[in-house]
């Protein structure tokens, strides 16, 4: 899962967490790393897999929230309006977020306490295959949408196909790929607009549909969870309206959208919960406002006037500016969401520019880690990591391959400089041009230069700061990153970041990693039928990438942010942002 950029984040007292909503606790040398002694304040969160649910488990309604009930409207307040609602452009953590709401898949995620299970969501459970290649679904009765209309396997089949229409760029490529066995998919389908068939899924009756891969992927059910996979009905294709106002197959539908002030959701009046068993509806409405600064939307919350008292964000953090008033209001503190995210950030290396790993792994133990997470808000920005893979992902194994202290260590890098041919070269580092990143680049670049690097530094608009660092032919050598998986498997992660094969302008690979023997592994680990095998060779494989030093590992983010007292059920989901689907008014 593509990570939209961060909003920097200045500091904020770490007491202001009080206690946290953690899975388990953390070890105390993982509590050291993180700059605290108290393994609750750390926050790092244990591995807990998600489990695939059963035919049972997939019936609905989802089990409800204690203390829930229903009616009322919930104010949502973002800084910007969402970049895409039609689900085949949608990818961001933003987006996916948004389109909760409004679709429905074959699968999907059922979070109950602190159990997360894999269950069949249009679909009557998780699929069945018998050879990781070939998959069969069968749709629930009684599902509809916004219009009364019947979802059908056909429609689930066409939202498919709109994925590889060049035109509806911006989405998940894993079913593409993994239908046609091709990168390049485009050249064996171009999408349904000009009329053509994708004879890979196959639509016996309205209630059938057979997935043909061209490989093993014993994950499939996990890739039908992304909202980019949710049906349409050809005649309700409005191609790039359907942007700004999708047609609904979830519990609330878009009365309308004001582009970049503001969205009105109602209720779905054909949405059965009795089919659901992930999606609560409580509210009768959800209106969005988009437009406000952070600190805005965040005294808006503070104050909780009029509609306000029942209001959210999806991903608007708190910063220093609030600390003091947050810290000491247990009012507050009752009423903030504090909970590592699914995400990874870190700093990537452009390998086809620093082609030496030991000038890389000089980089790595060169890295002032500890003071660029103070510049952007410091222990509440996220926790430390090592490793590629994040401890929400299935098979996560914890290590540090080179050790090095968290404020870096200049003096090993020298060293190890001093082995190459070029114990002083040059680093041009790009950042994001607002304030905190700016002083981020004044501290890398002091950092570098004490260890024997020329550091250039490049500023970059936020607007621009993706698009430029994501082109294969950048002229940067080091620059951030962030992703997450788009389910608990490391084949969501290591392949897109990793597969040298998916290089392309706004892809992934950012760091430009194409390593034959790395290629070669991750299709012998995708070929695997049992999942758990499949998670020990991931995670053996997150170490062998390591040893090349693609990127610098950096935090794990949390998700900090405010919301109003009249609302309940507020918590971090899956995608890592405010999860939607539990919440009501009080």
């Amino acid at each position: 899962m593509s990570r939209s950029r961060r909003r920097s984040r200045s500091a904020l007292a770490i007491a202001v967490l009080g206690t946290l909503a953690v899975t388990a606790a953390c070890s105390s040398s993982a509590a050291e790393k993180s700059g605290s002694g108290d393994p609750a304040a750390a926050g790092t969160v244990a591995k807990q897999a998600v489990a695939l649910g059963t035919g049972a488990d997939s019936q609905g309604p989802d089990p409800a929230v204690p203390g829930a009930k229903s009616g009322g409207t919930v104010t949502v307040l973002e800084q910007s309006d969402f970049s895409h609602l039609d689900p085949a452009r949608v990818w961001s953590s933003a987006n996916q977020t948004a389109d909760l709401l409004l679709t429905r898949q074959l699968t999907s995620y059922q979070q109950v306490g602190d159990t997360t299970k894999l269950v069949g969501d249009l679909a009557t459970d998780t699929g069945t295959s018998s050879d990781g290649k070939t998959w069969t679904y069968h749709l629930k009765d009684g599902l509809k949408y916004e219009d009364g209309s019947t979802i059908t396997a056909q429609d689930v089949k066409y939202g498919i196909e709109r994925t590889f229409q060049k035109e509806l760029s911006g989405g998940p490529q894993y079913l593409q790929m993994w239908l046609t066995g091709k990168t390049d998919y485009s050249s064996t389908y171009s999408g349904p607009w000009g009329g053509q068939d994708l004879p890979q899924i196959e639509t016996p009756d309205a209630k059938t549909i057979v997935f043909h891969l061209a490989s093993v992927h014993a994950d499939f059910p996990f890739a039908l969870a992304m909202q980019a996979y949710s049906p349409l009905p050809k005649d309700k294709d409005t191609k790039s309206a359907l942007d700004q106002h999708p047609f609904s197959s979830g519990p609330y539908k878009v009365d309308s959208h004001d582009v970049d002030k503001g969205m009105v959701l109602s209720r779905n009046p054909y949405w059965d919960p009795k089919t659901d068993p992930v999606r609560h509806a409580y509210p009768d409405g959800w209106t969005f406002e988009f437009g406000a600064q952070a600190v805005d939307i965040n005294q808006r919350l503070i104050a909780a006037n009029g509609a306000d008292k029942d209001a959210m964000t999806f991903k608007v953090t708190i910063g220093s500016d609030l600390a003091a008033q947050v810290n000491s209001s247990p009012d507050l503190k009752a009423r903030l969401v504090n909970e590592v995210t699914p995400f990874s950030e870190f700093y990537n290396i452009n390998t086809r520019r620093v082609t030496d790993p030991k000038v890389r792994q000089a980089l790595l133990e060169a890295f002032p880690r500890a003071q660029t997470r103070q510049l952007l808000g410091g222990p509440v920005y996220g926790d430390f990591t090592d490793t590629i893979l994040s401890p929400v992902t299935d098979g996560y194994q914890n290590y540090d391959l080179y050790n090095v202290p968290d404020t870096g260590d200049p003096e090993k890098a020298k060293a190890l400089l001093a082995t190459t041919s070029n114990p002083h070269p040059t680093i041009v580092y790009a950042y994001q041009d607002d304030t905190a990143w700016q002083q981020g680049a004044v501290a890398i670049q002091q950092a570098l230069q004490k260890a024997g690097f020329n550091v250039v530094t490049k500023a970059i608009s936020a607007k621009n700061y993706l698009d430029q660092t994501q082109k294969v032919d950048n002229q940067y050598d080091l620059y951030w990153g962030g992703w997450g998986p788009d389910w608990p498997s490391a084949s969501s992660v290591i392949p897109p970041l990793f597969d040298g094969r998916q290089i392309t302008d706004g892809g992934g690979d950012n760091s430009l990693l194409n390593d034959p023997a790395v290629n070669s592994e991750i299709d012998r680990i995708e070929a695997m039928t049992d999942l758990k095998a499949q998670d020990t060779a991931w995670a053996a494989l997150d170490k062998k990438i390591m040893q090349e030093v693609p990127i610098i590992p950096w935090v794990d983010p949390r998700q900090v942010s405010l919301y109003g007292p009249g609302l309940g059920g507020v918590h971090t989901g899956f995608i890592g942002t405010c999860y939607p689907l539990d919440v009501y008014v009080k």
